[in-house]
């Protein structure tokens, strides 16, 4: 009997030590859907190196819980990775820390059990503490439309069709459709006015959607307090703009399943970084947890000009 108490004793002080030098910390463990949240993983180190980490990229690793407590089976894809892993190394008082940092958040509501990563450190490995997180709905406000993250305009309607109705909830959508459409009648216009008998040229995809961005910002629909709907047809113009220029459906995807489905076009890293930017910014404001400025409105709408012209730029190189 006596021969098992040393290997049993040495395995309980191996987990011991473990729990004790590993640490995580979440800044909020109770999160609104679409709402930031940062996890700091830290362990103390001997000697000047440094541990092997492999961070983890696109969505963190978590299993739900169910009601009952019960822990799921199945990782969750539901928790989004919203900037690069990063990681430092500093020196306290007679000790060296290395500390890395998460940003993420959650898509969908519910109990989340994000496990613990492993890191390598002298040859031996070590897993950080399981962090536990609450995503929830953004609760109602009276009087506030909140909108779907994923955009679904196929709704199937519960009261008769009624034409005053549809056009008080879509006027401006509508608006901009018209205006595109007198823009180019008059562009037509001119051109057959002209003297040069030179054929008139079609805008290309580019030019309706960079008139289709000026028009919904001089529309200036934050000034009357429907700075949602700014940002809701702003998300719709680029959506619908990288799915007719690169034959994609982004209509209804979120902003992670876009991102891979732009990485497979092969845009370049700073274009992609741009688009998620926009995209992001659009859902924190649909979910009533952001209300930018006006100057801060006029640069995403910038964002969304450069957008179209690093897209047509690429367009132009790949043309043999």
């Amino acid at each position: 009997m006596q021969k098992y108490i040393l290997p049993l004793a040495f395995i309980f002080a191996a987990f011991g030590m473990q729990a004790q030098i590993t640490r995580a910390s979440i800044s909020q463990n109770s999160i609104l859907i679409g709402e930031k949240t940062t996890i700091t993983y830290s362990i103390p180190l001997n000697g000047n190196k440094k541990p092997l980490f492999k961070p983890e990229k696109g969505v963190m690793p978590s299993r739900i819980i169910s009601k009952n407590g019960i822990v799921s089976a199945e990782n969750s894809e539901q928790l989004e990775i919203l900037s690069p892993f990063k990681d430092t190394i500093i020196n306290a008082e007679n000790s060296r820390w290395w500390i890395g940092v998460y940003e993420i958040t959650a898509w969908d509501s519910g109990f989340y059990n994000i496990e613990g990563p492993p890191i390598k450190l002298s040859n031996a490995t070590f897993h950080f503490p399981v962090i536990e997180l609450r995503a929830d709905l953004v609760k109602a406000k009276k009087g506030q439309a909140i909108y779907d993250i994923k955009e679904s305009f196929a709704e199937i309607p519960t009261e008769p069709f009624s034409i005053k109705k549809f056009t008080k909830n879509n006027w401006w959508w509508m608006l901009i459709l018209i205006a595109l459409g007198i823009g180019t009648f008059y562009y037509f216009r001119k051109k057959t006015n002209q003297q040069s008998r030179k054929p008139a040229m079609e805008l290309t995809l580019t030019e309706l959607t960079l008139q289709a961005i000026e028009t919904l910002e001089k529309s200036r629909l934050w000034e009357k307090q429907k700075t949602k709907e700014h940002f809701i047809e702003l998300s719709l113009l680029i959506r619908s703009y990288l799915s007719e220029r690169f034959t994609i459906n982004l209509l209804e995807k979120t902003t992670y399943e876009t991102k891979l489905l732009l990485q497979q076009k092969r845009l370049d890293d700073k274009t992609i970084e741009t688009i998620i930017l926009l995209l992001t910014e659009s859902d924190m404001v649909k979910f009533a947890k952001s209300q930018p400025e006006e100057i801060a409105i006029l640069k995403i709408d910038q964002h969304a000009r450069d957008i179209v012209l690093a897209t047509r730029k690429l367009e132009i190189e790949n043309v043999e």
